[in-house]
């Protein structure tokens, strides 16, 4: 991981000097803080996780408690949810100087991302005995992670202009993945009800060390504002895809 990361440096690095030997460019540096979610698609997650676990659950109850009933009534809900934050720090290039367009960027970037699963079902047989289950899952990403990003920053001379870009990065494992589930079951004909719960916490950090080697990629495409306020302070804001979705506004000096 730590050869990746330093390869993924060293790029942007080489490309930006050899175009500041050959230009009269620009720097800007900038922080970022901005909000992710899945939340545009988690309607459709939701609905597939739905589906999804529509046969499966049903299955490993009868597995559990030994018995299929045809008149059995199965029922099931499924509420998923996801929330985040991210802080940045970029430094980009302008190779065209003040007016210029084009730009490349190098970020390094802390993320907090936790996405929720809800899961209640309930197996109820004809004579009156049931299964109920219910388990919950959180998945928290703390990932740190390097951008190399390409920006157009569109009619540069206005003030207030947009701007389009388009990158990549990669992060690492940081994070847990927690998880609860609860069975209870009453057989009608002994009137006992038993109750098994099961938790564990699971550590990402094991991927790591996994064959063959994993490498979290980031993707991103980002539309966005830039207000020039002085002649080297501008404001940023921007929303886009960044493995799910992502607003933040930043503050960026330039020289």
């Amino acid at each position: 991981m730590k050869k990746v990361i330093l390869v993924f440096l060293i790029i942007p690095i080489i490309i930006v000097f050899s175009q500041f030997a050959l230009a009269r460019g620009e720097w800007q540096t900038s922080i970022h803080y901005g909000s992710w979610s899945l939340r545009p698609a988690e309607a459709i997650i939701e609905g597939f996780i739905r589906d999804t676990l529509q046969d499966s659950v049903r299955g490993l109850i009868e597995e559990y408690s030994g018995i299929i009933d045809p008149d059995g009534d199965y029922s099931q809900s499924v509420e998923f949810g996801s929330s985040g934050k991210n802080l940045a720090l970029e430094f980009r290039f302008y190779p065209g100087g003040e007016d210029g367009s084009f730009s490349i960027g190098l970020a390094a970037e802390k993320s907090e991302l936790e996405i929720i699963l809800d899961c209640l079902a309930t197996y109820e047989l004809a004579d009156g005995s049931y299964v109920d289950g219910s388990g919950s899952a959180v998945l928290l990403w703390q990932p740190t992670s390097y951008h190399l990003s390409f920006r157009w920053d569109l009619m540069p001379s206005w003030q207030l202009h947009p701007y389009i870009g388009f990158g990549a990065g990669i992060a690492s494992f940081k994070g847990v993945l927690t998880y609860e589930a609860t069975v209870e079951t009453y057989d009608a004909s002994t009137a006992t009800t038993t109750i098994e719960i099961t938790f564990d916490e699971i550590d990402l950090e094991f991927l790591e060390y996994t064959e063959p080697k994993i490498t979290p990629l980031v993707v991103q495409l980002n539309l966005g504002f830039s207000l020039e306020v002085t002649k080297n302070l501008y404001f940023l804001l921007d929303a886009g895809i960044w493995n799910g979705f992502l607003v933040r506004g930043g503050v960026c000096l330039r020289v």
